[in-house]
């Protein structure tokens, strides 16, 4: 399948069909170096893991490329992953031939990101887009393993903690605004729903006589411009919303003449477009908290001031999913689970009412284990073991080991007789 030839010039040509069955060659100075080569070469073809040389030279870019292409994502989630390919992995790994970039490669990386004092979740954030791009010269038959997969993802030290405003708060923060502003704050405070929901939200997708919302699109800006999209999930959901907010909301189509305009935006620009929430954000609503004393209060907090508002009235974890539309129980709980009351103190309380009332139902009081043992529960059967070959026990004689022997002397060894 390969042979060496030696040419006149002292060098050494190695000849050997690819796998499909293409002739090819490579040169070498050193014999060593040929014969080296060409085992590695027939073992190659023969595993299938032979890498045709010009594949084997692509670049992460090209792959980066590729990866990209190849997805199906929201447009703000491709522009966020194009932001870390741009500023943080081309300028590293560009260049670098895939077959090039090794385990150490991206572990050094990483402890330099690492070092650039950046949050453990941008580390994480931009690690998760090496390895798609990996996998997919795994898929191509480029690299045969993905070294990104052995990375160790730095954990966060700090735990998120949600912000959130008093019901008080956010009336503050409405008076501040005018027109529809006040109303937009007061709907996404007491709806949940999020920014870009509330830019995407129009007339046919209220139900006011039912008190209800029905989430259906969302507004995103990418590169600037501004797309309607589905909601983050990709999932519709209805909300009901209180009395107020549909006696708010019917005055505010009124005004606007949007009664029997079904396509019509709720919430608009002055020129009655799309809403540009980061336009909103830094004109009018972040002033108007700073106004208040809420600092750093973000839009997106008002989502989080309806959530621990549902939670102090006692709604299960699962009515908070369903609202707030998130894609599993598991995010509901990692964001607002310490805000839920804890069960402790009633299952231990339970637990101690059912020792005392199994002894006050027997004769005289009991300690733990005889409560146990008037229980009267079924003791269950001991499953016998084949004996094993070489082993003998010994009668119990207090706690005596057992004995161990050959079979032929453990034949002809008399039972024990019982002390």
């Amino acid at each position: 399948m390969a042979h060496i030839q030696k040419r006149q010039n002292g060098k050494y040509r190695v000849r050997y069909r690819d796998p499909k069955n293409k002739e090819r060659s490579k040169t070498f100075d050193k014999l060593a170096d040929a014969k080296r080569f060409q085992a590695e070469t027939v073992a190659a073809v023969n595993n299938g893991a032979w890498v045709a040389p010009a594949k084997a030279r692509q670049p992460f870019q090209h792959y980066a490329a590729l990866w990209l292409n190849s997805i199906d994502v929201k447009p703000s989630t491709r522009e966020g992953y194009e932001s870390i390919l741009r500023k943080w992995l081309i300028p590293e790994f560009g260049d670098v031939p895939v077959t090039a970039i090794q385990w150490h490669d991206l572990e050094s990386f990483k402890s330099r990101l690492l070092d650039q004092d950046l949050q453990p979740s941008t580390v994480r954030n931009i690690l998760n887009v090496v390895t798609p791009v990996l996998a997919t010269a795994v898929r191509d038959g480029v690299i045969q393993n993905n070294p990104a997969r052995e990375l160790l993802k730095p954990r966060s030290a700090k735990i998120f903690e949600a912000a959130f405003a008093t019901p008080e708060e956010v009336l503050k923060i409405a008076a501040e605004l005018g027109g529809q502003d006040r109303l937009l704050v007061t709907f996404a405070a007491f709806s949940g729903l999020r920014a870009g929901e509330c830019s995407g939200l129009q007339v046919r997708d209220l139900d006011l006589a039912a008190q209800r919302v029905t989430v259906r699109r969302a507004v995103t800006e990418v590169h600037g411009a501004l797309e309607v999209t589905t909601p983050k999930n990709g999932k519709s959901r209805t909300v009901p919303i209180p009395s107020f907010l549909t006696e708010q909301l019917a005055e505010h189509l009124k005004s606007r003449h949007f009664e029997n305009e079904p396509q019509a935006h709720v919430f608009t620009d002055s020129f009655g477009g799309i809403r540009r929430h980061s336009n909103f954000y830094r004109r009018a609503f972040r002033p108007a908290a700073e106004k208040v004393g809420l600092k750093d209060f973000r839009f997106h907090d008002l989502r989080h001031t309806y959530a621990t508002m549902l939670i102090s009235e006692g709604a299960h974890p699962r009515v908070v999913m369903e609202r707030l539309g998130h894609s599993s129980i598991s995010v509901t709980m990692d964001t607002y689970g310490h805000l839920f009351p804890t069960e402790d103190r009633a299952t231990i309380d339970a637990l101690e009412k059912a020792f005392r009332d199994a002894s006050s139902n027997i004769s005289r009081p009991v300690d733990g284990l005889q409560f146990i043992a008037s229980l009267d529960l079924p003791i269950p059967k001991r499953r016998e073991s084949p004996p094993k070959q070489g082993f003998s026990g010994v009668g119990l004689r207090g706690f005596e080991p057992p004995t161990f022997g050959p079979p032929d002397r453990r034949a002809n060894q008399a039972a024990p007789q019982p002390v």
